[in-house]
Parts: C-alpha cells; structure tokens; sequence
C-alpha cells in the first residue's frame, strides 16, 4: 500500500522515488466502478451461479483421452521479502484451538482457508474448492474443536477485497465444508464470529451489512442491528450481553457502538463519553478475557487521523479517552485497523495499523513495536491481532505480507507464513526458453522471482503490477509499481532502474496501469495512461502516440505479425485500433457491449484477427473480430455471466482460446465456441494473467490469492 513508498526509494532511482503517493480511496472506488462497469446481474449472486454451472462444465480431454492436471508453481512462501523476513499473501484472520495451540487455522484475503498443525511452521489449503476464497473471519466452535465457522467476504475496502457468497461450517476440521445462508449473506463480508460461550450451537455474526444471529450453528440467521458491523464483542459472564461497532469508514449517522443486553433484541448507542457520530469512521474493539469489563475501542474518523482510543472498565457504560494513543493506521484505517487486548492482563494492549504499537500500562503510552513503517523487519498492513489462549505471552499478526508472531510480547517477532500460498498476483511472465525462470508482479508483495521452487524471492517490494521478460535477452526484465512507475533490470531482477521518461506524471493512469512488449521488437515497447505512449528504445524514453483515449488505458496489444498495428481499451468500455503506429487512431468500439475492457489479445498470423476480454458481471464477456474491429461476433457461447480477466492464444495453434476468469481457467479449441474447463486441480481462484508459451509447451496464471500454476499445452 501506501505506506510502502519509502522503501521503494532506498531501492530504486526515478520516478519512483518522487512520484506523489497514490490516492488508494479514489483508486479503489475506480476499480470497483470498472469491476461492476456493464453488469447485468447482481455480482454476488453471478459469481455463486458462476461457480455451481463451472463445477459441471466438461474438461478438456488431450488425445490420451484425459484431463491435463495443473501443477502449483508457488509462491508457497516469498523468501527474503520485506524486512528480509518471509512473507505470503494477504491474510484476514487466525484461530487458534483452545485445547490444542498447535492447531491454527488462517483467513486469506482471497486464497481460502488454510490450515496448520505445527503452529505455523507449515500450512495446507482446506479450502480450494469454496463458492468464495474471499475469507473474512475463521473462528473454532468453543464446544467441539472439530467444528470450524468461516464468514465468506473480506471487511477491508480495498482494491480488491472481493465480496462472499455466504457461511461456512466444517464439522471435521476442514476436511469439507458445507456451505450455508448464502441467501442471507450473498455479497455480504464477515469482520468477526462470535460464539455463545454458555450455549452450543448459538452464534453471532458481525458483517457489512449488521450484526445476525444464528442459534443452530450457522444453519439459519437473523439480522439483530443494521449497518456495517466492523467488530462485536461478548461478556462471557452474561452472554446476552454484547457490543456491537457499526463503523462505516467514509462515515454514517448509524457510526458507533452499539449494547444489548437482551440477546440482540434491544440496542443502545453509546453515545456518552464517545466523539460525535459524525466524526466517527471505521471502529475496531476488544476485551480482556479475565476482565471481561475492561474493553478499548479504537476509534478512527473519515479522514486519515484517530479519532481517538477509547476504554471502558464497565462493559462501554462509561468511557475514558487515551490521549497519548498515535495514529497507528497511518491514512489507512478504512484499510488496515487491528486491536488485541492480553487475555489475563487488562494493561497490555496492541493496536495495528501500517505498524503494530504496544501499551504495557493500560493504554497511557505507546511504543511502536514493529516499526513496519520505518525500517522494521514485519510487513506493514497489519488487520488482525490475538493472543494465544494458553500463552499470554504470545501474539499473532495477520498482514498483507502473510503471518507473524511473538513469543515475549513483541520483543520479537518471526514469521509463520512458510507454507501460506496466497500471494496474489497481478501478473506473471515467463523466461522464453527455460521453465525454470518466471516473474511476477503481486499486491503489496512486490516483483517476485521462480527459479524452479516453490519457495520464490521477493526482487522488489511495494505493489507489483505488470511484469514482462525480454524474449530475445531474457537478463532484461521490466516490472512496474503502481500508476505506470515502470522499472527496469539488465541482471535479471537483480537490480532496478526507473523507466518512465517521457511518460506524463500529471496523466491519469489505473493503479495496476498497463504495458506490453511488441512481439517483433522487445526492445519496443507500448503503455497506457489516458492516452497510449511508446519506447523504441527499451524504455529509456516514451513517446505518447495517441490522443486521451478513454478514462485510463487499462488494456494495449501490439500485432504479433504487424508491429504497426497496435490495438488499445480503456476502463469505459471503448476499443480502439491504429494501423500506422500511432498516426492515425479509429475507435471500434461499436457493436461491442458495455464492460471495461480487460484484456486484448491478436491473432500470431492476422493482425486483423483480435480478441476482446470485457469485465461486468454478464454474459457476452469475450468477442472476436476479423476484420480489425469492424465488426464484432460475441464468442462467449456457454460461459457463465462473469468478468474475463484476461486471454491466450496458443502461439501454435491460434484456434486454442485460453480465457482467465473470477472461476478458473476456460478453454476452445474453436476460436471461441463450446468453452470447457481447461485442466483439473486449479483451486477456485480468480485468474488475473496466462502466458502461453510454446518453446516450454507449458500455459502460466497467475492467480490472485493462490499464486502461479501452470499446465502443459495441448499436444
């Protein structure tokens, strides 16, 4: 995120180091608008009928006569990555067993559910195959260790925090799962489950949309109190008893905590003691289990500051503002906002934000114990802090570079993330000749390289966009941080150069902008911002060729056989095509459907033939023309209505269509009729990348939350 521009400079030259941090809340309400951009059916409930329709779609048969198997390329861990620790993939939440703490189980922000039975020392998907891997909380019933409670739905408001399809119960520690209320809670995302600690089967819920019950264990809910629901807390003692945080981080006349004492029946707004509910923004909350009356509850407002740390040594009758409590959460608490309260000591207390803080006297100082935003060794973006129930001593941390943890109250910490394959990319790229070698760029985990493990290495931190290999000199590799900051290395991602002279700092560009190499020439390059530019000399400097084009580029191809003919999309839905390297721009958008446009790919042999990928939630979301974009032929055929990522053509045999959707991979070997699954073992995951390339006959995704797979060509 954000937070990460000061490291970058340490490690680069150019405009990285002097380009203005990103606005993430405008970039994330443009995403989100581009996501949804030509949407014809709700997405929550496209995406679950996406899902049910895939799992009986036919598989591609090779003339063996079997399904290809894809094969899991990592990261199962990123070696030497931020602060030189080992990190992983976004992660929401962890529980861990009462009875036995060498049992945890994880929330991955899109990766699923994961499981470890050695504290973290190695980990194991137990979800691939649920209607959502967006997993915002996990919790362990308190009555039978074996039966596991996960809200589908990431609570945290970025870029990409995808919504659920519902509730998930495991009966036998995640072996499977069943899926549950996904008529309540479709598109709805989960901060936190709670159990009735005195009532088995008795549940309640905080989610985006309020704060539910449930009385046989998942099965059947009601909806106790409205609005966004970021935390709830419960008195063991009294567990009709409960409080309740409605925080809406753009703000709400609904902001601020909430008491019943009925079972949910009632609710009262704590009004006394607390800031005015109009500066009131999102509001996270915890209690100390020994005394269970002492609760803090971290206050952010709309804008960037904390409102305030609030505690209550009353169950929230009464509250006491800590006036020394910092601004732990940077500009970021719609993002990233944690608290843990020691279970046996009411003075320990650790808040999360870009960096974790500790008050060992009850909220009167602070000292910022992971330093994850000036130099120290924990991946910044803390959203989830708790205490081992059998070791007070004993911290976890959930970040978006994976797991961590304390023994010594934070003395120091380690990770625990070896093992936790959720890194998600936003694209990879592969060497040309050696299947050994592959990049790619990822969310809050930088550039990253495969040499043959699965264990990869962070080569650059912050966000990592698109990512290419030079195919004639594979030591040249290019990656980019956010808006078009394209970088460049001669030594194979050992060392890095800025690359984006010539290209306008002031120009609107996506936050993941896109840039592609011409297949003829890779030392000729094209980009998108508002407008297309172009280097023709390995990005030492751009040249714009085009007029503003649309909103943001977010999509630019260059003709395999033509370099001359260069095709652009934009986020608004508009295509356009030059057939004289830039001279002349003709918009052939028409005939084509509302979608921002994700993907373009152009025939090897016919630079007239070109393929379209459109996000929406709809169906027509993949089209082909043969004549350049004069007319168009909707090729989506049998596919569920969903977003295409992204599309391949097989270089040698162009009629192979390749297509990366919110489900998966899809396949035709018809230049777009009758699709099928292509493979079997690919995880439910959403598939932001494909490079088809034949020299290794292998097909590479990269997928965002479950890392790289790959699997073989067909024959």
């Amino acid at each position: 995120m954000t937070a990460l521009l000061a490291m970058l400079a340490a490690r680069t030259i150019g405009l990285a180091q002097t380009q203005a941090p990103p606005d993430e809340n405008r970039e994330r309400e443009t995403f989100e608008r581009s996501i949804v951009f030509g949407s014809t059916e709700e997405p929550a409930r496209a995406q679950l009928t996406a899902f049910f329709t895939a799992r009986h779609f036919p598989d591609w048969i090779n003339r063996n006569g079997v399904s290809p198997l894809w094969m899991e390329m990592g990261p199962s861990v990123l070696r030497h990555s931020w602060g030189d620790m080992d990190n992983a993939g976004r992660t929401c939440m962890v529980a861990i067993n009462p009875q036995d703490s060498r049992i945890l189980y994880a929330a991955a922000a899109s990766g699923g559910v994961w499981k470890s039975t050695d504290e973290g020392k190695s980990w194991n998907p137990i979800g691939d195959q649920i209607a959502s891997m967006s997993v915002g909380a996990v919790t362990i019933d308190p009555f039978d260790t074996n039966i596991i409670y996960a809200g589908l739905g990431e609570p945290h408001y970025s870029l990409d925090s995808f919504h659920g399809a519902g509730f998930l119960r495991s009966m036998n520690g995640g072996k499977t799962w069943s899926l549950l209320a996904s008529d309540v809670f479709l598109d709805y995302t989960f901060s936190r489950i709670v159990p009735n600690p005195k009532r088995p089967g008795f549940l309640y819920a905080a989610t985006s949309r309020g704060v539910f019950r449930s009385l046989d264990h998942g099965g059947t809910w009601v909806q106790l109190l409205g609005g966004p629901a970021t935390d709830l807390v419960i008195d063991p003692r009294d567990p009709d008893t409960l409080i309740a945080c409605i925080g809406q981080p753009s703000g709400s006349p609904k902001n601020g905590l909430y008491k019943t004492t009925d079972a949910g029946a009632s609710w009262r707004h704590l009004t006394a003691d607390m800031p005015e509910t109009s500066t009131v923004g999102r509001i996270q909350m915890d209690q100390c289990q020994a005394y269970p009356n002492v609760v803090y509850a971290a206050i952010y407002g709309r804008g960037p500051l904390l409102t305030g740390m609030y505690k209550s040594t009353d169950f929230g009758e009464s509250w006491i503002r800590m006036p020394n409590c910092p601004n732990y959460a940077g500009g970021q608490a719609w993002y990233d906002n944690a608290i843990a309260v020691s279970p046996t000591n009411p003075n320990v207390v650790f808040v999360g934000g870009t960096s974790t803080f500790r008050s060992i006297d009850g909220g009167e100082t602070w000292e910022d114990n992971t330093r994850s935003d000036g130099g120290g060794r924990v991946h910044p973006d803390h959203h989830y802090l708790t205490f081992s129930p059998v070791d007070p001593n004993t911290v976890y941390l959930c970040t978006d570079g994976g797991m961590f943890r304390t023994r010594d109250l934070g003395a120091n910490w380690e990770s625990v993330s070896n093992g936790l394959g959720t890194v998600q990319f936003q694209s990879v790229d592969v060497h040309p000749t050696d299947p050994n070698i592959a990049y790619g760029g990822t969310q809050d985990n930088g550039t990253n390289k495969f040499t043959g493990s699965t264990e990869w290495r962070n080569i650059f931190l912050g966000d990592g966009g698109v990512t290419h290999v030079n195919w004639k000199n594979p030591n040249v590799v290019y990656t980019e941080y956010v808006n078009l900051t394209i970088l460049k290395s001669t030594d194979a991602g050992e060392n890095w150069q800025g690359a984006t002279e010539g290209i306008d700092p002031r120009e609107g560009k996506l936050f993941y902008a896109p840039f592609e190499l011409d297949p003829s020439d890779p030392d000729t390059l094209v980009a998108g911002a508002q407008k297309v530019y172009r280097s023709t000399n390995a990005a030492e400097t751009w040249t714009a060729i085009s007029p503003v084009l649309g909103s943001r580029v977010s999509a630019v191809t260059v003709a395999p056989n033509l370099s001359s003919v260069i095709y652009a999309g934009t986020n608004d839905g508009r295509v356009w095509v030059t057939p004289d390297t830039g001279k002349r721009w003709f918009e052939i958008t028409k005939g084509l459907p509302k979608g921002g446009i994700q993907d373009i790919c152009v025939d090897p042999r016919n630079a007239r033939r070109v393929y379209v990928a459109l996000g929406g939630w709809s169906t027509s979301r993949i089209w082909k023309s043969v004549d350049a974009g004069g007319t168009w032929q909707d090729i989506s055929d049998n596919l569920p209505a969903m977003p295409i990522q992204a599309i391949a053509l097989d270089p040698k045999n162009p009629s192979n269509v390749f297509a990366g959707a919110t489900i998966g991979v899809f396949a035709s070997n018809q230049g777009g009729k009758r699709w099928v699954r292509y493979g079997h073992g690919l995880p439910n995951v959403p598939v932001f990348s494909i490079v088809a390339n034949r020299n290794t006959d292998w097909l590479t995704i990269g997928t965002h939350g479950r890392g790289a797979w790959r699997i073989r060509l067909p024959e």
